[in-house]
């Protein structure tokens, strides 16, 4: 097993190349979740503002008639 196996080397290497490639698109992926995550409580949150002012809107009105 001392000698030089040139096979064995390309296959270490690629191995290599493929686990830096996957932990890269990992952590781009992460990323882009963490945002869209961000986003989609951005969004719940504006949802529930509209709602809370068309509620009061509501309740003004029906206070008035």
């Amino acid at each position: 097993m001392d000698k030089f196996d040139p096979g064995r080397e390309l296959i270490n290497e690629l191995s290599i190349a493929a686990r830096r490639a996957g932990t890269a698109i990992a952590a781009i992926l992460g990323d882009a979740g963490r945002e869209s995550a961000r986003e989609l409580v951005d969004l719940a949150h504006e949802g529930r503002e509209l709602v809370a002012g068309t509620l009061r809107a509501r309740a003004d009105e029906l206070r008035r008639r």
